[in-house]
């Protein structure tokens, strides 16, 4: 029996990191466990995907080998080293996620928010906490056996893996081919439907096939009778009590012969059989309300579920925004104050989040911030609106930020996506020249990925040309 590298997770990091992350983010831990849950096996996928083409295979183990396994095996320790231990975590799970996902980051993050009731840069950070454990535990348990024994443990996980992922995931990330196709939910609650109704339907089969065996022992024509007997009995599983008129005559005959062989009356005869069918009716009954039963109880965690998410969804930013926007630079604040902010631009939306009491996941988008055509230079003026918002961050110093370039689908993938990422570092150093540190700032760049608008329309294809700012603590 193969190793299940998601039980191991579960057993050694899951608890623990959720509980030291859960403080560092400012999220629940309930959220933060949750997250995790789906988090591993996306991440273990695109693993065993990356070990099913021989010329990505070998670069995992690279990837192990860099790691610091002793600080992977002390989590406490590792957060209670301060900030620059976690970022180096950060740094180190970054680079990991990067490699692994690509341009799928966003539309994953975005997922395991929903799942999870995280806000979306909290999963991130999560998620490059997350991926460094999940290689150390690769790395421990293919240590000193080769790259053949890695493919070959990690293409043993992938039932693991399809029964851990988050519904929709594996199509998310192109691995329902490679994953087998990994189960939905609804497919799930119907699997046991369907297992309780055949369950049942077995059951009246093995009932049935009592009867039959009893009255084989009599005759040919008593066999024949009870065999009808059963397959009548079996057809009751599907088709409910309106067999009763079918079985009528059978038991008739059943009886008559019987009596004949036996010298028992047909009355009696008669009892006997119909008690066998009843039982078999009343076990078929109780089989087919367990099978409602567990719908029943399987729609009813779905709906919970699906109101958990929606509550979570339309919960007010708390901990970990107020926290951040808890110290107030009085400088800043005095020259924040005098600016009048255009409405509907990046500062605009920004302050509405903090004088609305942090209501929101945190995010703004620059309107009218333009670069030049295939360039990450800013366009002339257009420039103000991240100097507002930098004044409000200088007014509130310990917030962090998370800058996001995308780009519209035109031109080359690649391309886009190392050009969404200079122009997310172009606003990043238009930050820091206005007086904002580097360490308050992360970037990204998805190219294309993410869209918020068709690409079919010039005007789309402007709209999905943009950069995002969400607060990271």
């Amino acid at each position: 029996m193969s190793i299940n590298l998601l039980d191991m997770l579960k057993d050694t990091v899951t608890g623990s990191l959720a509980k030291q992350a859960s403080g560092f983010l400012g999220e629940s831990e309930d959220n933060v466990s949750s997250a995790l849950g789906g988090i591993f096996p996306t991440i273990l996928g695109s693993v065993i995907d990356k070990s099913s083409k021989p010329d990505e295979a070998s670069g995992l183990m690279d990837m192990i080998g860099v790691l610091d396994m002793d600080m992977l095996g002390d989590i406490g320790g590792l957060f209670g080293g301060g900030a620059s231990s976690v970022n180096g975590l950060l740094n180190s799970g970054g680079g990991i996620i990067e490699t692994l996902l690509g341009d799928k980051m966003g539309g994953i993050v975005s997922m395991i928010s929903k799942l999870s009731g995280l806000k979306s840069g909290s999963s991130s950070s999560l998620m490059k906490m997350a991926a460094p454990f999940l290689m150390g535990i690769i790395g421990k348990q293919a240590s000193g056996k080769g790259l053949g024994f890695l493919t070959d443990m990690l293409m043993g996980q992938k039932e693991h893996v399809a029964a851990a992922m988050p519904s929709g995931m594996g199509d998310l990330l192109g691995l329902g081919s490679l994953l087998g196709g990994a189960k939905e939910v609804l497919g799930s609650v119907t699997g046991a439907a369907t297992g309780a109704v055949s369950g049942a339907a077995g059951l009246a089969g093995d009932a049935a096939s009592g009867v039959s065996n009893i009255a084989g022992n009599a005759a040919s024509a008593v066999t024949g009778a009870a065999g009808n007997v059963a397959g009548v009995a079996g057809d009751a599983a599907k088709a409910g009590l309106g067999w009763i008129k079918w079985a009528l005559p059978l038991l008739l005959i059943g009886a008559l012969a019987w009596w004949l062989i036996f010298g028992q009356s047909p009355k009696d005869a008669m009892g006997d059989a119909s008690n066998a069918i009843e039982n078999v009716a009343s076990k078929t009954g109780d089989m087919a309300k367990g099978a409602a039963g567990t719908v029943a109880d399987a729609a009813g965690y779905a709906t919970n579920a699906a109101g958990d998410v929606v509550t979570n969804a339309g919960r007010a930013v708390s901990g970990f925004a107020k926290g951040a926007f808890a110290t107030v630079n009085e400088a800043g604040k005095a020259a924040l104050d005098k600016i009048t902010f255009t409405a509907n631009s990046a500062g605009s939306q920004m302050m509405e989040f903090i004088d609305g009491g942090f209501i929101g996941d945190g995010k703004v988008t620059f309107r009218t911030l333009t670069f030049a055509s295939g360039s990450d230079k800013i366009d002339g003026t257009s420039g103000v609106e991240v100097d507002n918002l930098a004044a409000i961050f200088k007014a509130y110093p310990d917030v962090k930020i998370n800058v996001a370039g995308y780009t519209d689908n035109t031109g080359n993938a690649e391309g886009n996506k190392t050009l969404s990422k200079n122009r997310a570092k172009s606003v990043k150093q238009r930050l820091m020249d206005a007086g904002i540190a580097p360490s308050r700032v992360a970037t990204q760049g998805f190219g294309s990925a993410n869209p918020v608008a068709s690409n079919d329309t010039k005007e789309g294809q402007a709209e999905n040309r943009r950069i995002e700012v969400t607060i990271a603590k």
